[in-house]
């Protein structure tokens, strides 16, 4: 008898230990210059300084751009927004920020490139973000769902545009699990810069680096608590199968230092995709700043030959 409630005490201690992880990571956070290379992480090393710095002097000319608000209703019934910039060309490109950011930190400098050719911008917050509801965050298998609905909401809104699907870190992971759910030629590319290949890959490689605990049995109580609260499993998608389900181009685009990402995980994503760069010394999010004139060489040259309009 004893012996069956020191097994329940042990269950419900490390229960108690998955609701508080699910309470931290997954659950609703404040918007702030925090996360995706916004704050100076040890885990942002070695170029997490230099990146803050980098963004902060782009961060007031795009709150500057001119964008509507666009909205959408994601299949749980959470109202989502997005900031829409129209340009001149018949590109459209979604542009889908990391977690616990916001359009801002993650894409004024990416930005850039798009704005000088003209396209047009969508910049969703993400679920669980921003000015969109949601009680706990998508970690990029929710979120494939939502970046179909606001392909459907681009659609609509222009006509015979060419899509692309840009995202940074979750946002990557988003744009690059939804590759599979087109079938239609709606998406002409998607390119992901600094995905990890699933919520339970990055999971296993962080919950030591950042929290010091071994893998088991902590993931497999945190992926419980999550299923409980959140309603998804960790393992629903993985990036690598939505590519070889895909006939979509992709480009994959991370640094060789990056913390949340490691080497190897990074090499099998790019393995499956139609482009990529590795960038040489780059931490999280930061290759854009390191290597621009080759990051725009590679994206603006696989728009070009992807998208269906001269």
């Amino acid at each position: 008898m004893k012996i069956l409630l020191i097994i329940a005490i042990i269950i419900v201690v490390l229960l108690a230990v998955g609701f508080v992880f699910v309470a931290l990571i997954i659950k609703r956070d404040k918007p702030k210059p925090g996360s995706d290379g916004n704050f100076l992480s040890p885990l942002l090393e070695p170029t997490g300084a230099e990146l803050l710095a980098y963004n902060a002097a782009k961060i007031k000319k795009f709150n500057a751009l001119p964008t509507e608000d666009v909205f959408i209703t994601t299949q749980d019934g959470l109202k989502l927004v997005g900031k829409l910039y129209r340009g001149t060309e018949n590109v459209t490109v979604i542009c889908c920020h990391g977690y616990k950011s916001i359009p801002v930190f993650d894409f004024c400098a990416i930005s850039e490139m798009y704005l000088e050719k003209g396209y047009s911008l969508l910049f969703p917050h993400m679920r669980a973000h921003g000015e969109s509801e949601g009680k706990y965050i998508g970690f990029g298998v929710l979120d494939a769902q939502d970046v179909k609905a606001w392909v459907h909401k681009m659609e609509d809104i222009f006509p015979g545009n060419d899509i692309f699907l840009h995202g940074v870190s979750m946002g990557a992971a988003s744009v690059l699990n939804s590759a599979d759910l087109f079938h239609n030629g709606e998406v002409c590319g998607v390119i992901g810069d600094c995905s990890f290949s699933s919520a339970h890959d990055v999971f296993c490689h962080l919950i030591g680096k950042m929290y010091h605990l071994p893998r088991f049995p902590f993931v497999g109580i945190f992926e419980l608590a999550n299923m409980i609260l959140a309603h998804y499993d960790f393992h629903t998608y993985d990036v690598r199968c939505a590519l070889a389900d895909s006939e979509i181009p992709s480009v994959y685009i991370c640094g060789t230092e990056d913390k949340f990402v490691p080497l190897e995980m990074a090499q099998s994503i790019a393995a499956c995709c139609t482009e990529s760069m590795i960038v040489e010394g780059g931490g999280h999010a930061a290759s854009y700043m390191l290597e621009t004139e080759k990051y725009k060489e590679l994206v603006i040259g696989f728009i070009n030959r992807y998208r269906r309009i001269d």
